[in-house]
């Protein structure tokens, strides 16, 4: 085979899946052995994802190299991971899956230097990647990385899954042609290293790691326990592999920006999370409030409305007793009072009619620093309308 003319190659084969990372059972010490045990389509994937990783460390690349290839790994193991616990029947396919499913991003760079310097430097700066492609070159980087593999004959499975690895899958997408897509998504989602400094948390990626995990059949301890285990694994399988991530202390120093960020971006949640309650809280109030008051309204109008009547039906009495010279007023000072009784008798039943209608909870600050309702204004406007404002102006509380 071409692997086995390439004695380089052969001992990092070798290697690699006699590391604890592939499980193989018994030491393998040739590549027939290795065959016998992995399969032809992954000792072949898994020979062309290494070379990739030697062909393209001779480009002159402007993104970090160290930083996307970190990345790949810990995708590849997430995604060996996540297979084994949905029991997907062949992990090294989920493992080499992962560690192409950017290759795209490579070969958009490699093929387009300046228009790609400047999209990267605008996703670097938080603009969505797959936009900025689909917006410079009509497709992505998942689409690019797919067609180039399938130049290549990688197994077509492969394929499809690295070109649909950024793709919406709704909720109980079940179909097993899906399946690797799907795992190898998910890893990409749970990946803490990633290949832009640029990265948050969202809430469109918690609803989507939670539906593809649905999908996949996964709980939520199976997938925290998964993203416990990654740091760790991705720094002693680097090892095996020879694929350079940085120094240790270089992914100390990450991962405690990335713990940084993550504490900032829980401290400004949970200071939304308390706006939000005490907004609600009083939203609860206000509307139990507004409801009490309409209760008691529509109790106490049908007495007050007849005591109203009452004292409207006196006035007009007394004011046609006055017309009528029945009832002496030589200076005017009882039909004067009679025009206050009718307005205040008025008022009244404006406020209760507009307490009635109440819809929303308006409350300002009175005189004795208590709170009453904002209706003083919309009571005078009602009263001009009716061309009853008294001459001497009475608050309405």
């Amino acid at each position: 085979t071409v692997i086995s003319r390439d004695p380089a190659l052969t001992a990092k084969m070798l290697r690699i899946v006699n590391s604890p990372f592939f499980g193989a059972g018994r030491e393998i010490t040739t590549l027939s052995q290795a065959v016998m045990t992995m399969g032809t389509r992954a000792v072949s994937a898994l020979a062309l994802s290494t070379s990739i990783y030697d062909f393209t460390g001779k480009w002159n690349i402007s993104i970090d190299r160290i930083r996307f290839w970190r990345h790949s790994l810990e995708v590849a193991i997430a995604s060996r991971t996540i297979a084994e616990a949905c029991r997907y029947p062949r992990v090294e396919e989920a493992f080499i899956t992962g560690i192409l499913h950017d290759i795209g991003i490579l070969v958009l760079e490699k093929s387009f230097p300046d228009k790609f310097k400047n999209v990267w430097k605008q996703a670097e700066s938080g603009e969505h990647m797959l936009e900025l492609e689909e917006n410079t070159w009509g497709t992505n980087h998942a689409r690019v990385g797919q067609f180039l593999l399938e130049q290549w004959h990688v197994p077509s499975v492969i394929c499809e899954a690295v070109g649909q690895h950024h793709n919406m899958f709704p909720p109980d997408t079940n179909d097993p042609d899906f399946r690797l897509a799907q795992i190898v998504l998910l890893a990409n989602r749970v990946a803490k290293f990633t290949t832009s400094k640029r990265t948050h948390e969202t809430t469109e990626n918690v609803e989507l790691k939670k539906t593809i995990m649905e999908n996949l059949g996964l709980s939520q301890d199976r997938l925290k326990k998964i993203e416990e285990n990654l740091f760790k694994n991705v720094i002693d399988e680097a090892k095996f592999l020879e694929i350079e991530i940085g120094s240790t202390d270089d992914i100390l120093i990450e991962a405690n920006q990335m713990l940084y960020r993550q504490y900032l971006m829980l401290e400004n949640l949970m200071e939304e999370n308390s706006t939000m309650h005490k907004e609600i809280t009083k939203s609860k109030i206000e509307k139990a409030s507004l409801e009490t008051v309409k209760t008691l309204t529509a109790t106490f109008n049908h007495y007050i409305n007849n005591a109203a009547a009452t004292i409207l039906g006196r006035a007009q009495l007394l004011e046609l007793g006055i017309q009528k010279e029945q009832i002496t007023d030589s200076n005017g000072k009882i039909q004067s009072s009679i025009g206050l009784i009718i307005n205040g008798v008025q008022a009244i039943q404006l406020v209760l009619n507009e307490l009635k209608n109440l819809n929303r909870f308006e409350t300002i600050v009175y005189h004795d620093d208590t709170y009453i309702f904002d209706i003083e204004k919309k009571i005078k406007d009602e009263l001009a309308k009716l061309n009853l404002a008294a001459k001497e102006e009475t608050p309405v509380a």
